[in-house]
């Protein structure tokens, strides 16, 4: 972590993309940690918020990810922290986010995606209420 400095939702957001393509390229946290030279506890850190990824960092990550550098950051908001109930991931869970994540990375018009995300925003508020 940035010394003197709390993690934030931007932090939390590149954690999530992180833990994403971990689980896209169907890496365990320890592989990404070897090859980052860190601890898999470091990668878990990193993938839950609570550490900063330092801009070397997510250089390396962006290559082992074959991904540009922007793809750890969006225009749109971080969802809200999730309860620890809905954080318990089974298998089908995790194959639905890495499906809706690389739907979304397939998209190369900026706005299309904006409006993907916009939409699945909608979706999980009509389904809270």
């Amino acid at each position: 972590m940035v010394a003197g400095k709390a993690a934030n939702e931007v932090d939390a957001a590149v954690g999530a993309r992180i833990r994403n393509l971990r689980l896209r390229n169907k890496l365990s946290q320890e592989e990404v940690g070897r090859r980052l030279s860190v601890s898999f506890q470091q990668v878990q850190k990193y993938e839950k918020g609570a550490n900063r990824v330092g801009a070397s960092r997510l250089s390396e990550l962006a290559k082992i990810f074959d991904v540009p550098i922007g793809t750890f950051f969006s225009e749109a908001k971080p969802a809200p922290k999730a309860s620890a109930k809905s954080q318990t991931i089974d298998g089908l869970t995790v194959r639905n986010e890495i499906r809706l994540l690389e739907a979304y990375q397939s998209m190369r018009d900026r706005r299309l995606q904006s409006a993907f995300v916009t939409l699945a925003e909608e979706l999980a508020r009509v389904k809270g209420r």
